[in-house]
């Protein structure tokens, strides 16, 4: 009797570590000065990258390669270099920081979006409260998930 009263709890507990055992990516954090060299490289070569926009995020995918980053139905593309270039104008600071005017909080560094199994599939700068997460969708593919921080009471 002792056994099939603990068997239930156990059963329910493996199911819930294997459910949520999932493959997560794996947001590194460059350092400050690695981060400004790399937002510049990334700036400059807009055309290597698949760009994606969000109110207090910026995503990139590199074209040259086999793996692409999929994000939600709110996100937008940019596609040409005037729009590019404007962008940039306008959401960053005279000392090169990423600064968007909508922003209530400081933007994180450039953070790198790495697959479990050490495979680079893009950059995410982003708001330092939002909630950011990726998970691998199949052998080539990441999605990312991005919630904007909230701001003031409950």
């Amino acid at each position: 009797m002792n056994t099939v009263k603990y068997f239930i709890p156990i059963c329910c507990l493996l199911i819930l570590i294997v459910g949520c055992a999932q493959d997560s990516a794996i947001l590194k954090t460059q350092s400050t000065e690695q981060s400004k060299i790399t937002q510049q490289e990334l700036f400059n070569n807009f055309s290597d990258y698949t760009i994606w926009l969000r109110a207090t995020a910026v995503v990139f995918d590199p074209k040259d390669d086999d793996r692409k980053i999929v994000v939600g139905g709110k996100w937008a593309t940019v596609n040409d270099q005037a729009s590019w270039e404007q962008i940039v104008k306008e959401n960053t600071s005279s000392d090169g920081n990423v600064t968007p005017l909508w922003a209530n909080y400081a933007m994180t560094g450039v953070r790198e979006i790495w697959s479990p199994d050490k495979q680079l599939y893009g950059y995410i700068i982003h708001q330092q409260r939002d909630m950011v997460s990726a998970r691998v969708v199949d052998v080539n593919t990441m999605r990312v998930w991005h919630t904007t921080a909230r701001v003031g009471g409950p």
